[in-house]
């Protein structure tokens, strides 16, 4: 079996894609900028290992040996699934796989956010040590106590309410639907936006339509 991964992969990744090829899986990793490469391997791809460039009806069609694209990740918006209907090739994504990374990087943004540790990254790195100017502990914060309002209700931020919750925040959250199993009260969009102290994003990107 015949397969790209298609995305670039570290050394312990290709030693992992190495070892598969005793068990009969060639698996060709390609960066997605290399359009060159790509566009060579396509022809002889059974599989393709997707991650974010969209698989578009165009490389569908360079792939008459496809038989299954693989979703790295959870959406498949960035797949034509029409494309791949008409073919009969099989689409599979892996529902909550980047969950706990997604929460983690959340929680590390508002960290970052209330403390200012940009500012203070640059000033440390400029030699002004903590010379960053009087009242610095009025432009830093704490998660405690704060209000933190989750637009969505979907797995991130349903991984996200107990870890918030450790930190003593006090969460609202909105979504089209009420989720009382989430434990924190819900809102309307303006109620949420005038309460909360920070705010946290987690929807579908729906970009919107051209013209």
């Amino acid at each position: 079996m015949k397969a790209i991964f298609h995305y670039d992969a570290g050394p312990r990744l290709k030693a992992r894609f190495t070892s598969l090829a005793a068990e009969g899986f060639e698996i060709a990793p390609c960066p997605e900028e290399d359009d060159g490469r790509f566009t060579a391997l396509l022809p002889d791809t059974e599989v393709l290992l997707h991650i974010l460039k969209p698989v578009t009806a165009a490389v569908i069609e360079r792939a008459p040996r496809l038989r299954f694209i693989q979703k790295i990740g959870v959406g498949v918006n960035t797949i034509d699934l029409a494309a791949a209907r008409v073919r009969g090739i099989a689409v599979a994504n892996m529902p909550g796989t980047n969950t706990p990374a997604v929460a983690e990087t959340t929680v590390l943004l508002m960290l970052a956010a209330l403390r200012n540790l940009p500012g203070l990254d640059r000033a440390c790195r400029a030699g002004q040590g903590w010379a960053v100017g009087a009242g610095l502990q009025e432009r830093v914060g704490e998660l405690r106590g704060r209000t933190v309002g989750l637009v969505g209700a979907g797995m991130v931020p349903r991984a996200l309410v107990p870890i918030l919750q450790g930190f003593g925040a006090h969460l609202l959250y909105w979504s089209p639907h009420d989720h009382p199993e989430l434990g924190i009260p819900r809102r309307d969009l303006p109620e949420l936006l005038a309460e909360a102290d920070i705010v946290s994003l987690h929807l579908p990107w729906c970009p919107r339509p051209s013209g």
